[in-house]
Formats: structure tokens, sequence, C-alpha cells
């Protein structure tokens, strides 16, 4: 049988990249090994790292994402498979040697470090290294010589006839890049099978790819399009069966708007709604939606139904200016954001929030016009991140036009306007120092639960759908569970030498809000639960990297990679 290493040396032509040229006539169709992997990731306030290792049970990673499994779901059949995540699991790259015919690498931008580091590990076990996903669609040159073969954009057909190509010894290319769009009903049910569900907090599910509008900063629209495309409704069940049986409970519907195509989306919840009665409610979901959800009633009530407890809704900016420049023109329809987070959140579902700094028409003031919109509209989790130019989207063109783009840090990657970088970089993170002292948290978390006597109504029945009785067995294994991460926070507090500050902060908090709301409290099992989320991004306002990188050109030290 023919090694990876000798494909790469038959090749007559010395000029060819490595690993591409086959003879088709010496080859016989065979059994590929093939991993895949996906690169760990630094700690975000997406990634909840400094929460999971308090939480009950041996929870290693906030999500499973459906990409790799995906991609292991559309490998012809006759191959084996592996799926390695570095987020749950370490990668002995002593055992890789050898052991595998082609290896996959994915990764966003944030991961991009991780993965030439991991890349350059890779290229001495033998395999056919091979790079898509996110990153490498908007900065394929980072991946020059880092890799074999490069699949840009959506792969779900270059990549099984890339399989097939290389197991029946024809050429295979360098660069692969799908001439049409994907027709989401023809995707494969994911295959979760392969990967340590009990390990990771949630798993993500995909419903639809791409949007109908325009944000400048998105690469969304320029990888997938504005033709939002959609999932059949009993896919979405299947994929939902089989995470059931995994042990999921919890299911980020991960399109980057679920509300892309309306009449698709109802449609697929009233499925949804009737898969979730039929099983007692036992997921619960979140997803992320453009926040003209809050002007859809009968969008949000079909939400509740189907068992959303909370949305992720991009805002940007409180400013109207940033929101015309950057073309986010559907948060400036209408009337004001805070009335349509309102409307969302009476309809039973919590708000979480994304902003970003840095726009041409932000100036010094921005940051406290951010801290003052996210605590009066009770916003707990908001997510604030620096103004990205990613390559491929319309602002990284217009930047580059105008000279505006730099490579000195990986925080600010381009010239404000109204504001020096480092002015920039001192504003948003003393905003996100603001945003998550106890005090200004708990505000919005409650602030909101108080005022909404809807959302508490809501809640209370959404969480009496699953309310079955109980034994005393379980009542004490649930207890027990709460003890334990009460314990284990106030350790990580301690360590921190944070005890008496944040923890005497938790306490009085609860005690004020306990008696403010009397039958209605939050339980004390989803308050600590709450205070380790804070904790958590408490901890990361407080760190001065970025988690974000800059995209657009390799780091140094990969130079000398060849």
């Amino acid at each position: 049988m023919m090694t990876m290493q000798s494909l790469r040396e038959e090749s007559a032509d010395a000029m060819a990249p490595r690993g591409l040229r086959n003879r088709a006539s010496a080859v016989k169709p065979r059994s590929l090994s093939i991993c895949l992997i996906n690169p760990r990731f630094e700690p975000s306030f997406f990634g909840r790292e400094y929460e999971l290792p308090i939480l009950p049970g041996d929870k290693r990673s906030v999500m499973l994402g459906c990409g790799l499994p995906l991609i292991a779901a559309l490998v012809p059949q006759g191959h084996s498979i592996v799926i390695l995540d570095e987020n749950v699991e370490e990668i002995d790259f002593d055992s890789l040697r050898g052991a595998y015919d082609v290896i996959g690498v994915t990764g966003m931008i944030v991961q991009k470090q991780r993965m030439a580091e991991i890349l350059l590990e890779l290229r001495e076990t033998g395999a056919l290294l091979c790079v898509g996903g996110p990153f490498i669609t908007v900065d394929a040159g980072f991946f020059e010589k880092l890799c074999d073969v490069m699949f840009i954009g959506e792969a779900d057909e270059t990549w099984p006839r890339f399989l097939r190509d290389l197991a029946e010894g024809r050429a295979v290319e360098r660069r692969y890049k799908q001439e049409a769009a994907t027709d989401m009903s023809s995707l494969p049910t994911p295959r979760f099978d392969l990967a340590r569900t009990a390990r990771y907090a949630t798993a993500a599910v995909q419903f639809s790819r791409g949007c109908p509008f325009l944000c400048e900063f998105c690469d969304i629209i320029v990888t997938f399009g504005r033709r939002p495309r959609v999932k059949t409704a009993q896919q979405i069940l299947d994929e939902f069966d089989v995470l059931l049986t995994r042990g999921v409970r919890h299911v980020f519907l991960v399109d980057d708007n679920f509300i892309g195509n309306k009449a698709q989306a109802k449609i697929a919840l009233k499925a949804i709604i009737g898969w979730q009665e039929s099983h007692g409610y036992p997921l619960n979901l979140t997803t992320e939606a453009s926040i003209n959800l809050g002007d859809e009633p009968e969008l949000l009530n079909l939400m509740w139904r189907a068992g959303f407890r909370s949305v992720f809704v991009g805002i940007e900016s409180p400013r109207a200016d940033s929101l015309l420049e950057t073309r986010k023109v559907q948060n400036v329809r209408g009337d004001s954001i805070e009335a349509k987070l309102d409307r969302i959140r009476e309809a039973g579902m919590i708000v979480q929030a994304g902003f970003i700094v840095g726009f041409d028409n932000d100036d010094e003031r921005v940051f406290d016009e951010i801290f003052h919109l996210a605590q009066n509209a009770g916003l707990g989790i908001a997510a604030v991140s620096i103004l990205s130019p990613i390559p491929t989207t319309p602002l990284h063109d217009r930047l580059m036009k105008a000279g505006r783009l730099n490579d000195e840090d990986d925080l600010v990657w381009f010239e404000p306007l109204q504001m020096s970088r480092e002015t920039l970089k001192k504003g948003y993170r003393e905003l996100n120092m603001r945003l998550y002292s106890p005090k200004a948290f708990f505000e919005r978390v409650f602030g909101g639960f108080e005022r909404s006597a809807a959302f508490r109504d809501r809640r209370t029945v959404a969480m009496s759908r699953t309310a079955n009785p109980r034994s005393t067995s379980q009542r004490v294994v649930e207890a027990a569970a709460v003890s334990l991460m009460a314990w284990r926070l106030a350790r990580a507090l301690a360590v921190d030498g944070q005890l008496v500050a944040i923890g005497g902060a938790y306490v009085a908090t609860y005690l004020a809000h306990t008696r403010a709301l009397g039958r209605e409290a939050m339980p004390l099992g989803e308050y600590i639960a709450l205070c380790v989320r804070h904790w958590h991004h408490f901890r990361i306002a407080g760190e001065k990297s970025s988690y974000w990188g800059r995209a657009g050109e390799a780091a140094p030290a990969l130079a000398t990679a060849n």
C-alpha cells in the first residue's frame, strides 16, 4: 500500500506542492484512516474556562461544535475516522505518527496560533495535512507553508470528492473551493457519536447558513451569502434525537441569525414544539438572532413554546451613526433598542448581547453609553469586543484602501478615527471591568428580572414543563451537586484572594433580592450557577491579553516553516 510519504516523494514535477501528486495506475482503491482535530481555544468571555471546573461533573468545554461531526458524516463509506478536540482531551502527537493517511485541522481566528503550532507538530506524521473552516476561508495565505490541502468556504461537496480521489489514486488538488452553495437539506446527521459528549456543557446544531443583512464587519455574508439556506425540520429533530441519546440537555442553535428566514424558522419551531412536548421538554435551547426578533410576536411565542430559554443579540452600539456606518440598519428601524429587548424578555427569554467599540463614529464617550445601555436594559451577559477588520469583509477592504490597517498588536489592528489605539484599548478594558463588577452585573440581572412580571410568569411555566415528581434520592443528589458547586466556587475565590470581597457580594446580593422577590425568588442552585458565570466573566475582564487575534499575516515564528 502506498504511504503518504511515498505519495509526496514520487512526483516527477519537482515544483509541485508536496502531497498533491498521485499515480492513478499504481494505486488501487483503499480504505483511508482519517483524523480530524479541533485546536484548543484561549480563555475568552465565550469559552467559560473559569466556570467549567466549578460546575458539577467533568465539563471541559462549553460547546461541542457541529463542524467536525458534520465533516465526519460526509466521509464516504469504507474509511475509518476519529475526532480529537483539544478542548476536552490532550493530543498525543507521538501516537499520530504513521497512524493516519489524512489529518484535517479546522479553526477560527481566535485559534490561529494554536492551529499553526499543531500543523507544525504534524509535519512529521506522514499524513496528508488538510485545513478547512472559518479562518482559512478568510486568510488562506497564513497556511501556505503549513498544510498540503486547503478547503475554502463550504466543503460539503469538495471534502468527500477529495477523499474519493485520494482513495482511488487520482490526483488531488492543492486548493478546493465549492462552486455552488450547499443545499442544506442534503446534509447528513453529524457524527456526534464520535465526540465525548459528556465533557461538553452544550452542543451545537446548525439550522441555517447565511444572513440577509449587510453588516460591514461580518464575514458570514461573504462566506455563506445573503440568502439564508435551511435544513428541514426533520433534520433538526434527527439531530436532537441523537444528542438526547448521548446525554445532551443543552443545545445551541448555532445559526448566525436564526430568524434570517422567518418563514422557515416558524416551520422548524412548530416541529420542535411537537418534539419537545412528546419528549417532556428534555432540551434547553438557545440561539443567536437579529434584534428585529423583538418585532415578531409570533416568532417570539413559538421560540418560547419550543423551549428557548435565551437568545444572543448583536446590539453592537447605542449610537445610530455607528450602526448606520457599519450598515447594521436593522438596529435603527422602528422603536428603540431598549423597547425591542424588553419585548424579547417579556416573551420569556433571557437576552445576552454583543457590543463593538472602535467604529469611526465612536469617541471616548461611547464606553459610558454602552455601560448605561447595558445597565438600563438589564443585559446580564454583555460581551464587548474591539472592531475587527476580518479579511474578505467590506470593512477590511475599506480600511485597507484608506491605509488604516496595521500589524502592531493583536487587539487593535487598525487606526481608529476619533481616538488613539491606546485610548481604545484602555476604554475597552475599563468598560469590561465596570460591566463585571459584582454590583453592576447583579443590578443588570435582577433589574430585568424584577421589572418584568411577564418574564417571571413565563419562566415559571417553562420550569414546570419538566417538573416531574422527584424521589428522595434525586433531591439528595441535586442538593449535593449544589453544595459541591458552592464549595468549588468558594475555593476558586479563596485561591484568587477574592473570597471576602466577591464572595461577600454574592451572599449580600442573594439575601437582598430574595427578600424583594419573595416566593418568586431565584432558587439557590440557579443563583449559585449565576455567580459561577459571573466569576468567569470577572476573571476574563481583568486579563490584559487579547483573545480575538489578528488575521492577515503569519506570525514571525512561522516564517521559516517549509
